[in-house]
């Protein structure tokens, strides 16, 4: 091997070392405790919940909500079921969640950002900056976009499933890929 060549791999692995990382991990809290997850699902009592986001290395995110589980499933690749969510562009949302909510929907995931503290769809006071930030997102109801009902959380019956992801776009900006970036399952106890 020559230096030339030594070099290049050593440049080659340096630049792949230092390539910034998209994280995003989520927690879900309840009665001011975090409850425990095992293998990305939660079992939550039929009240009031919030996610909390630690994101790294992003600003944006799309995340979609069903109830669903084939859809789910497939989703985050453990079935194999046509995934409108991934061809299609995130629903705006209100700023700063005044109405406590998560939009559901089998067709369109939620765009939620941080661009800074005035300018978010998340709980009030995230903290942080684009780079690195924290935010919280309470959630007292949901919104099922196809039939227009607000339930809240009381009244939920099946599971909630949650997938997070950013889309790959090539230059005419047509979706040709997506990376989930974290996946969960809200079960509801007795």
């Amino acid at each position: 091997m020559n230096i030339k060549s030594l070099l290049f791999a050593a440049f080659t692995l340096l630049a792949l070392c230092s390539q910034a990382q998209t994280q995003v991990n989520v927690k879900v809290r309840q009665d001011y405790a975090i409850v425990p997850q095992k293998d990305h699902a939660f079992s939550l009592k039929k009240k009031p919940f919030q996610l909390l986001f630690h994101v790294k290395n992003n600003d944006a995110f799309l995340i979609a909500f069903t109830q669903d589980a084939d859809l789910y499933r497939s989703a985050i690749g453990k079935a194999d079921l046509e995934v409108s969510w991934f061809e299609n562009t995130g629903m705006a949302e209100g700023f700063f969640n005044e109405e406590k909510t998560i939009l559901l929907s089998d067709e369109a995931p939620s765009y939620w950002y941080f661009t800074d503290l005035q300018d978010h769809r998340f709980d009030k006071h995230p903290q942080g900056r684009p780079i690195e930030w924290t935010a919280i997102r309470t959630v007292t109801q949901v919104y099922q976009v196809e039939s227009e009902a607000t339930i809240p959380v009381k009244d939920l019956q099946k599971p909630l499933y949650f997938v997070i992801y950013q889309t790959e776009v090539d230059e005419e900006l047509n979706v040709i890929g997506q990376e989930i970036l974290n996946h969960g399952e809200l079960n509801w106890q007795n």
